[in-house]
């Protein structure tokens, strides 16, 4: 299932939609912009230890990938599926 990485709000939220508009909250806070952006590819650039340095680094990559497709992670397709079903039934 494609995805599109789409953010940050005014709030800093990041989140993926689907082909039918449908949203998944991707980020909500500060410290979670390093799991999320590893979860679409981006990889902690090595000599970097400082953490609020490595959140930026995730921040500046998931900035530089705004508006592209994803593979949906496997909790975000099931996310979505059951959305899905919740809809049709």
């Amino acid at each position: 299932m494609q995805v599109t990485l789409m953010g940050p709000c005014e709030l800093g939220f990041w989140v993926l939609t689907n082909c039918d508009g449908d949203t998944f909250p991707f980020v909500s806070r500060h410290e979670e912009h390093p799991i999320a952006a590893a979860l679409l590819g981006w990889q902690k650039p090595e000599g970097i230890d400082d953490e609020e340095a490595v959140i930026m680094n995730a921040i500046d990559w998931l900035m530089d990938h705004t508006g592209e497709d994803f593979d949906a992670p496997a909790h975000v397709a099931e996310s979505f599926r059951q959305l899905n079903e919740d809809n049709e039934a």
